[in-house]
């Protein structure tokens, strides 16, 4: 008698490559007949096909009934069982929405032309821009041999081909783990699908060449996909276009499509339009500072893996019409969404410092690692240490110095909203700025994006303009919200008395450092 399993799907995604390939493998060990039917669209499926019960369009929250038949029936049954339940936990999480379009206050001020893009993984860089050569499923049909050898010389192409590739993922699968491994692993499972090899030798059969068969039973396949209602399932047709250029090329040669790996001889961008996995694990990993992408979804396997690398990564950007000059740098801001092709000196200094800080934040987090993050947000600080003091500091105007001061209350762990903190700053200095004469300022707020009040001081490399006025040295107030009423003027006014106070001036310009200035400061706020 035949089992039967209700199974309610628990999956954010739905049925895609990789859980469908757990369930056909471990189907395919017994020899009873599995039938998987969705029972919200009426889809049935062949469970021993990973292509079919991806078909089935199976989604979160469908219920589907599972019938098995066979003399091992009932242990496949409880192995299934046990897979099913096990299944939540290769589900992934869904991305956090994030704001895109946001230029930070010191990117504002230098006013770039910036190209809007969805953000796939954060993170900017600098390098010249590469374009990587796309191919669709119109091209590949395009170089279709314009003959057949006949079925038998066809079918043992195809089969020749399906082996080469097979070899080829087992041994790519015995070198590699994490999202690289599964990758590699729901791809073997689709090459060694029933169903789909059965389709390719229906083609065959019916007079096409090897390579016509293996385009129409892959656009075939793309068709079922795109007519999912689950934007995850559409996004593996960039799967199948990948096992078919790749089974093409083991069964024609590498040569056949006519094109070569780009090869990265320095830092670069890489422009794509239509970006495979198997095309971006090619690419040299260490030359490989960012990625732009014209139609790659935030949920395909190629963004996957480009969040698992750590590249940052943009996409939805249509660089058809833009002038890329291969000689001329551009920056990736994946963390704004932006791409900027024409950055001026003032623009890429910016994103240096920027760069610079976002490493020493992974360094420094790195570092405290062994340190619960709760429990060292909640430990009360001080409002100077030396820590909060930036000796000679080389920023060339009032924008990189009051970002530079941020970023190091950002490195601090003093605030984990720069950008809004930033904003609040420049909210007092617009209408009335701070400078005090002397050469000093004192630039402040009383703002929600700092978790402890902090008094930062900046001596200056060289002077810089600051509301009419040379300055030299900064006294940054930033003041928590929840401190006691009236604490911002408080502080803002006791440092405005320390300034007047001429021999205090004078000892601060005479400090021979960081330890020095802090000892000075300290103690007269203390008095």
């Amino acid at each position: 008698m035949a089992v039967s399993i209700t199974w309610l799907c628990e999956l954010n995604e739905g049925i895609h490559a990789r859980p469908a390939g757990y369930i056909a493998r471990l189907c395919n060990l017994f020899q009873a007949a599995i039938d998987w039917e969705n029972t919200r669209t009426g889809l049935r499926a062949n469970a021993k096909s990973a292509l079919s019960l991806i078909a089935s369009d199976t989604l979160l929250n469908d219920e589907c009934r599972i019938t098995l038949e066979g003399e091992d029936e009932q242990q496949a049954a409880a192995r299934l069982r046990a897979l099913l339940a096990d299944l939540p936990a290769f589900s992934m999480q869904p991305e956090p929405v994030v704001s895109q379009g946001y230029l930070p206050r010191g990117l504002r001020e230098l006013n770039p032309q910036v190209i809007q893009g969805t953000r796939i993984h954060p993170g900017a860089a600098i390098a010249r821009p590469r374009v990587m050569q796309s191919l669709t499923f119109a091209d590949i049909m395009d170089r279709t041999p314009g003959h057949t050898d006949g079925v038998a010389s066809e079918t043992v192409r195809f089969r020749a081909g399906i082996a080469s590739l097979r070899e080829e993922k087992q041994r790519a699968l015995s070198q590699t783990r994490g999202i690289e491994h599964d990758l590699i692993a729901a791809h073997l499972t689709l090459i060694d699908d029933g169903e789909f090899q059965d389709a390719t030798i229906g083609y065959l059969n019916d007079g096409m060449n090897a390579w016509s068969a293996i385009v129409r039973v892959s656009q075939d396949v793309c068709q079922q996909l795109e007519q999912s209602s689950s934007r995850y399932l559409q996004e593996r047709t960039l799967d199948v276009l990948d096992i078919a250029t790749q089974l093409i090329g083991a069964a024609y040669g590498e040569r056949a499509l006519n094109r070569s790996p780009l090869r990265l001889t320095a830092p670069a961008i890489v422009f794509a339009s239509y970006l495979t996995p198997s095309r971006l694990l090619m690419l040299d990993r260490s030359r490989l500072a960012g990625l732009v992408l014209s139609s790659t979804g935030k949920t395909s396997h190629t963004a996957i893996l480009a969040r698992s690398l750590g590249i940052p990564t943009l996409a939805d950007v249509d660089f058809a019409t833009l002038t890329l000059d291969a000689g001329q740098l551009i920056v990736i801001d994946a963390e704004s969404g932006m791409l900027i092709t024409h950055p001026d000196e003032n623009v890429l200094r910016y994103y240096r410092h920027e760069m610079a800080v976002q490493q020493a934040m992974q360094q420094r987090l790195r570092v405290n690692a062994a340190m619960n993050k709760d429990q060292a947000s909640a430990m009360e600080k001080p409002l100077l240490t030396v820590e909060t003091i930036l000796w000679r500091m080389d920023a060339r105007d009032k924008n990189e110095a009051i970002k530079m001061m941020v970023d190091n209350l950002w490195l601090q762990q003093r605030t984990d909203a720069r950008d809004k903190l930033c904003d609040d700053i420049w909210a007092r200095e617009v209408p009335f700025p701070t400078v005090v004469g002397s050469g000093f300022a004192i630039p402040h707020a009383q703002t929600d994006y700092i978790h402890h009040s902090t008094l930062s001081v900046a001596t200056l490399r060289q002077p810089i303009a600051w509301g009419g006025a040379l300055v030299d040295t900064l006294f940054m107030l930033t003041i928590s919200k929840d401190a006691q009423n009236n604490a911002h003027m408080k502080h803002f006014s006791t440092l405005a008395r320390m300034l007047m106070n001429d021999e205090f001036v004078s000892r601060i310009k005479q400090a021979k450092g960081p330890l020095a200035l802090y000892t000075l400061i300290s103690r007269t706020l203390a008095c």
